[in-house]
């Protein structure tokens, strides 16, 4: 079970069904996009790097700006990382262009 003061990030989930271990991608993506320091600080304390790394390479959820921090923070190559490769980015079509 998450510590209470985890449990605002996840306010679109029963965090009571949340587990650790078993949703650790899901735990680790939300709070690495949406987490503050002490978000940060449980991530970096309960998982392992590699734990943390698979996340930042495989998630298509995070924004650039977190991916490109985790990149730098772990000296990653931006290719490696899915969701700032082109084909993974959300693009924004206006209205009038179709």
């Amino acid at each position: 079970m998450l510590p209470d003061f985890l449990h605002r990030f996840f306010w679109d989930h029963p965090v009571k069904q949340i587990d650790e271990d078993t949703h650790s991608f899901f735990i680790i993506e939300r709070l690495l996009e949406l987490g503050n320091d002490e978000a940060i600080h449980w991530v970096l304390r309960h998982y392992t790097d590699s734990d943390i790394i698979n996340v930042v390479k495989d998630s298509r959820s995070l924004s650039r700006k977190t991916a490109n921090f985790w990149k730098n923070y772990f000296r990653l190559n931006k290719e490696e990382i899915t969701c700032l490769q082109t084909s993974s980015q959300k693009i924004e079509l206006h209205y009038w262009q179709g």
